[in-house]
């Protein structure tokens, strides 16, 4: 079977439970199909983070460089003149809100968050399409022209990619840990694996760990004399960042081992734990943290009935009297 099974030992003194907060931006308000375009450089915030948003008054003023939320829908426009768009057309899970970010986007967490759980991410339909088709500045991905490959690359397989580098910083410092995520890869030696994300996928950024701000790098295959030729814009929503030791909350120390899964999940959740006479409380939370489903663990085994919940992120609580743990799942 091919299942990713989450492992955990309830015993270790450095598993602590962590307070999850999710910014989906819908809070924000915005004239239907239009963006945060400020003619200053001045920062947004919403639930445990400060996005950076630059205005350059050069030429006239332009959106220099962070980020930006948007309620844009523009899934066919593939220019400069649609800087917004995502070819998802709408937020994860058709929300409203999202946010578009350029290369070198800055986010800052806010106290007492110290860790990026990770967020949803999509291509802009700005970059979606030159990808696909290229355009005067770009060429289609896989097409080897100008790529002074020679013949040693077939025409339409050159291995080309577009990605998002995810770098932490602690204390001014860059951390040595980064996480990845491939908007668009065509490095398959098999062409038919080829592609350009066009839904909102999950990026995982747990592995920087501790941090007090992110800075997303992009890279492509495609680049000129003057840098990168893909478009260097991305989307993202759902942006999920978590704290240490909420009041209230204990160091596990569950005399038990635990696994939980699959991971993703479909119609049910299976949950596998060796107790110490004591009863064991799972309750599965959505992002907006409301309660979709509870079991509670008094054998060996049990499941979480789950087959009429959408897909997405989702929250594992567990717990026994005062003591938690917080597993984070997703749906397919």
């Amino acid at each position: 079977m091919n299942i990713r099974t989450i492992l955990l030992s309830l015993t270790v003194a450095a598993n602590f439970a962590r307070a999850q907060t999710v910014a989906d931006f819908e809070s924000f308000t915005l004239a239907p199909n239009s963006a945060y375009s400020p003619t200053e450089s001045t920062s947004f915030q919403t639930a445990g983070a400060v996005f950076n948003y630059e205005w350059d008054n050069s030429f006239g003023g332009f959106w220099a460089g962070g980020s930006a939320y948007t309620n844009k829908q523009d899934s066919s426009t593939g220019t400069f003149a649609n800087l917004y768009g995502v070819k998802a057309l709408k937020g994860y899970t058709n929300s409203v809100n999202y946010v578009v970010a350029q290369q070198g986007a800055i986010v800052k967490l806010k106290s007492p968050y110290d860790k990026v759980e990770g967020f949803y991410i999509t291509n802009t339909t700005y970059a979606y399409k030159v990808i696909k088709n290229g355009n005067a500045f770009s060429r289609k991905f896989g097409d080897t022209t100008g790529t002074k490959s020679g013949t040693t690359i077939p025409q339409g397989a050159y291995p080309d990619y577009f990605k998002v580098t995810a770098k932490g910083y602690k204390n001014g410092s860059m951390k040595p840990d980064s996480a990845v995520f491939y908007l668009a890869d065509y490095r398959f030696a098999n062409n038919t694996q080829d592609y350009v994300i066009n839904t909102w996928e999950w990026f995982n950024t747990a592995a920087l760990g501790s941090i007090d701000s992110v800075q997303f790098f992009m890279y492509s295959s495609d680049v000129g004399s003057f840098g990168m030729n893909t478009p260097a814009f991305f989307a993202l929503d759902n942006f999920s960042t978590s704290a240490p030791n909420p009041v209230g909350m204990k160091e596990t120390k569950f005399n038990a081992y635990l696994s939980v899964y699959p991971n993703p999940f479909g119609d049910r959740i299976k949950l596998k734990t060796v107790l110490d006479g004591e009863s064991l409380e799972a309750v599965l939370k959505n992002v907006n943290g409301l309660e979709v489903a509870r079991v509670l663990i008094s054998e060996s085994n049990a499941e979480l009935n789950t087959e009429n919940l959408p897909a997405g992120l989702y929250f594992l609580e567990l717990s026994k009297g005062t003591e938690k743990k917080v597993l984070k799942l997703i749906k397919n």
